[in-house]
């Protein structure tokens, strides 16, 4: 584009505005703005308590254990084959040979439920990275009556933000041939005011509670449900299952 200039001399003077330069302006405008409001935001979520060196170390370390788990896995299979190839052979040590696959069959058990668990906080199986409940196991306590309730609650690395909330626990069952439901506060377990465990995490929790079930109350469902602000809660129901010691 050219625009006409007059002199004081009475010359006319023409010069040229390159659109390309303009536009290359706007453009480095345009990179400048979007770097600045990029470190407004990492500072920001630095204030927070996010960090991405941070969150890079830890799904760094996350998937150092699945690879170590995968190799584990791989070795532990191969020894299975050699020991029922071994029991197959030799009639001698079958004895032996069967209590050794057992192990390395629990053992193989045990990894391939780490891997799986590792991979739910990388990588969803859903493609879902919200809140959820990942594992309850329900242990055997020192006495009668007494157990131990463990929750493993994740949320996808997808997910930067610290989440925090409370889960609710009733354990459903009946009690001199009356339906009854127990709340965790009235098993002794040690909760918030508003009778909730509380937690707080970026990647996952493991919650544990100690209950004591009155003697004549027989056990049927655990319902567990986790609120956290701005999210949906998550509801799940589980059998009354106790694990055998380990």
């Amino acid at each position: 584009m050219a625009v006409f200039a007059p002199m004081r001399t009475g010359q006319l003077v023409v010069r040229y505005h390159s659109p390309w330069r303009r536009r290359g302006v706007w453009a480095a405008a345009a990179i400048v703005t979007v770097l600045l409001f990029y470190g407004i935001f990492e500072l920001g979520r630095f204030a927070g308590g996010y960090s991405t060196l941070a969150q890079f170390q830890q799904r760094r370390a996350l998937n150092t254990a699945m690879q170590a788990l995968e190799t584990e896995n791989d070795r532990l299979r191969s020894a299975l084959a050699a020991m029922e190839l071994a029991r197959n052979v030799d009639g001698k040590a079958y004895s032996d040979v069967e209590k050794d696959l057992a192990e390395l069959q629990s053992q193989l058990l045990k990894q391939r439920e780490e891997l799986v668990f590792y991979r739910g906080i990388v990588s969803p199986e859903d493609g879902i990275g919200g809140l959820r409940i990942q594992r309850f196991e329900i242990l055997p306590g020192e006495a009668e009556g007494h157990f131990l309730l463990r929750i493993v609650l994740v949320q996808s690395m997808r997910q930067e933000a610290v989440v925090s909330g409370g889960v609710k626990l009733q354990i459903e069952g009946m009690r001199d041939a009356v339906s009854t439901v127990l709340s965790l506060a009235e098993t002794g377990g040690t909760v918030r005011s508003d009778g909730q465990l509380a937690f707080k995490f970026r990647y996952f929790q493991n919650l544990e509670q100690e209950i004591v079930l009155p003697s004549a109350f027989e056990p049927r469902t655990v319902n567990i449900e986790v609120s956290a602000s701005k999210l949906a809660p998550v509801r799940e129901s589980y059998p009354w299952q106790v694990q055998a010691e380990p």
